[in-house]
């Protein structure tokens, strides 16, 4: 069974007009108001959701951090600050949350309109995986001597999970490598594996434990 067509018309909630095909259209041109898809919020709420749950509050007297629901110190009755990864939607329907400490775009039509079917959950993955993948970084290249590169930006780790739109689908980390040959390719311990290996800079590579999509 195929995947379900995806349906390229985006409407607006507030004068009705639906717009098909006009992948750079994002805003009514009746009205002014935001075009929106059913997919495409489907896909931001999904993100939303998955962002909020990195959400905390946080009391500056007592230094304590709590569920992202209180609005109180429990401890001592003083009010919360809210802190978290998801920092906002904007006018045009894009997010944009914080990676590495800076505020990105990290779903926006563009990005949807890349792989509607997987756009949305290889965003959510970014985020489940990225303590990981900071982590393995650092360690697969303390093994080997080398200092750790910068650490992968949010269109770097995307560019592994959107695999699924090419046919992969990613379900593990194998190591990061500097470089790449087929020596790499062929270490005795994952030939039993079906691997890919990604080419994230000039100097770093990412090898992936894949499986293919099954539609």
């Amino acid at each position: 069974m195929g995947l379900k067509a995806f349906d390229n018309t985006w409407y607006c909630d507030k004068c009705g007009e639906r717009i098909k095909d006009e992948d750079y259209f994002i805003y009514c041109p009746k009205c002014g108001n935001v075009l929106k898809n059913d997919w495409y919020q489907m896909a931001l709420q999904s993100i939303e959701k998955c962002l909020g749950n990195f959400s905390k509050s946080i009391c500056d007297d007592c230094g304590e951090e709590f569920d992202e629901n209180y609005n109180f110190c429990p401890l001592c009755s003083n009010e919360l600050k809210k802190d978290g990864i998801m920092k906002r939607v904007e006018k045009d329907n894009s997010i944009i949350a914080e990676w590495n400490g800076e505020e990105v775009c990290v779903f926006d039509k563009e990005i949807f309109l890349s792989s509607p079917h997987f756009s949305g959950t290889a965003v959510t993955d970014c985020f489940e995986w990225k303590d990981y993948l900071d982590s393995k970084l650092e360690s697969d290249f303390m093994k080997i001597d080398s200092k750790a590169p910068q650490r992968l930006s949010f269109k770097e780790t995307y560019s592994i999970f959107i695999l699924k739109a090419s046919g992969e689908i990613v379900r593990g980390i194998i190591k990061f490598l500097p470089e790449f040959n087929k020596e790499n390719f062929n270490y005795e311990p994952y030939k039993a594996e079906m691997i890919d290996v990604l080419k994230i800079r000039e100097d770093l590579y990412v090898m992936v434990a894949v499986d293919n999509v099954v539609y």
